[in-house]
């Protein structure tokens, strides 16, 4: 276990910060997309807004990322499912799939905007500032902490790590994740309802795919483009 020493704290702090911010988008455009489409149910319970306090899961969104922090793991959670009546949306069926999409759709658009501002800064402050946003990437915190810019380059990445890893795990088509949600909702009755029978262990599956690295397979692209966009 990493000692409790200043990087420690930076680095957990931001990655806290940053998947606060990363779970409160999502949640807030499930929210907002069911208000455009009829539905103000979330919208009545304050849930389209990017204020954590409004998504929090305790378990998810404080207390497994903080054991992940003093575990010295990349930080990750979650926030409280967004209430959606499918009865009030306009054409549930069409609906529904957008408001859906939304979350995920949210978590890349953030992940591709700091991207961009990434690449940006890298071009404007130099090979410093290339290395240190690498040596981020590959959570090298030592070797990183020691260059230039290091808080702004480590928080650009993460800001776009983080992002881009939430939209892609939530796209897993597992129930309840909403790519499970959208594979019910476009496969033939028959088939959603033996999809369906797997939500209860939903989380319990994921949980398995993680003890056996197949997640993994999911941070690669997202290591390998950020890498592209370092290096440009």
């Amino acid at each position: 276990m990493p000692s409790f020493d200043q990087n420690l704290l930076f680095v957990g702090g931001i990655q806290i910060l940053i998947l606060l911010l990363a779970i409160s988008v999502h949640e807030a455009a499930h929210a907002w997309t069911a208000l455009r489409q009829g539905d103000a149910t979330a919208a009545e319970l304050g849930r389209v807004t990017l204020n954590p306090l409004r998504h929090l899961d305790p378990v998810g969104s404080l207390l497994l990322p903080l054991l992940l922090v003093f575990a010295g793991g990349p930080v990750f959670g979650w926030a409280r499912p967004t209430p959606v009546d499918a009865r009030k949306l306009r054409d549930p069926r069409r609906d529904l799939l957008r408001v859906t999409a939304a979350g995920p759709l949210s978590n890349l658009l953030l992940s591709a905007a700091a991207a961009a501002v990434l690449a940006v800064v890298v071009r404007l402050l130099g090979p410093e500032a290339r290395e240190v946003a690498y040596l981020s990437l590959l959570r090298d915190i030592e070797a990183a902490s020691a260059l230039p810019h290091f808080p702004l380059m480590f928080t650009l990445v993460q800001v776009a790590f983080l992002n881009g890893f939430l939209a892609v795990f939530n796209l897993i088509p597992i129930p309840p994740l909403d790519g499970g949600q959208i594979l019910l909702q476009i496969l033939p009755p028959d088939w959603a309802r033996r999809v369906a029978a797997v939500r209860p262990f939903g989380f319990m599956i994921v949980l398995a795919l993680a003890m056996l690295n197949v997640l993994s397979l999911l941070v690669l692209p997202i290591y390998v483009a950020l890498s592209l966009i370092i290096n440009l």
